[in-house]
């Protein structure tokens, strides 16, 4: 509405609406942000993450800090907002539109709390885009390696390897059958998919990845690696790859998403 346009854009902050939302699978809620504030939002490649500022009980949308020379000012006499990290799953500036991907876990967080209840209209907060992986052009294959909480990232990653040539070995760790998406494939992609069932978050990833050697036309020393899921599971997975299988450490691009408790 008007009340969007009017409101001053906050340093590298911008204040969205949710557009819609819809569940993609049992357990992952897409919602769907729009509004004035997206204009002029950077175009981006693979695996951008931003932070997302939601509000807090009580409010109708979030307090949002103003960028000064000395870091973020917060306005006053208004409660902080609560500050969780996302990967952007896709963003189109010409339909003013950015979707983030949340899992909604049995134990949720407060984000996939928010995400379970927004409806079109409610407002959050998002910063600008930041990412650092790119596909390295003189890899010969690629692994990509994740849980759900990476499914949206992942999927921008196989889309950016679309004109790739080399195999593309993919292994993603979901709950079960239902969690299964469609991804950007080409020919030489293999999606292996892992369901959890009750084995603990991590379980399944490391024993695959840990039980035998790389895929026979998978080189090594010539392949780069994305990896992103349960902390442990990353660390874990990042050091066998390297110890193990003799991927080199500046082609491992490994994050902990988030830790089992």
């Amino acid at each position: 509405g008007t009340m969007a346009a009017m409101s001053p854009m906050s340093g590298n902050h911008r204040s969205l609406q949710v557009l819609r939302t819809e569940r993609i699978t049992p357990r992952m809620a897409r919602v769907t942000l729009g509004g004035a504030e997206l204009v002029g939002y950077p175009e981006f490649g693979p695996d951008q993450r931003i932070k997302l500022f939601l509000p807090v009980e009580g409010q109708d949308r979030p307090a949002m800090p103003r960028a000064s020379s000395g870091g973020p000012v917060w306005p006053p006499g208004l409660a902080r907002p609560v500050i969780r990290s996302y990967t952007v799953r896709r963003f189109d500036a010409d339909a003013g539109e950015l979707d983030v991907d949340f899992v909604l876990h049995t134990e949720r967080g407060p984000a996939a709390e928010w995400a379970a209840r927004a409806k079109p209209g409610d407002w959050v907060g998002i910063s600008e885009p930041g990412g650092r992986y790119a596909p390295d052009p003189s890899a010969r294959a690629h692994l990509v390696i994740g849980d759900e909480s990476a499914l949206p990232a992942i999927t921008t990653v196989l889309a950016a390897l679309a004109g790739f040539q080399g195999p593309v070995e993919v292994y993603l760790e979901v709950a079960d059958a239902a969690e299964e998406q469609p991804l950007p494939t080409t020919g030489a992609t293999r999606l292996h998919w892992l369901h959890r069932g009750d084995q603990p978050p991590g379980r399944p990833l490391v024993d695959e990845l840990t039980a035998e050697g790389l895929p026979a036309d998978v080189p090594a020393e010539h392949c780069q690696a994305w990896l992103g899921a349960e902390s442990t599971a990353v660390r874990d997975i990042r050091a066998h790859l390297i110890d193990e299988h003799g991927l080199s450490r500046r082609r491992v691009y490994a994050t902990g998403y988030w830790r089992a408790r």
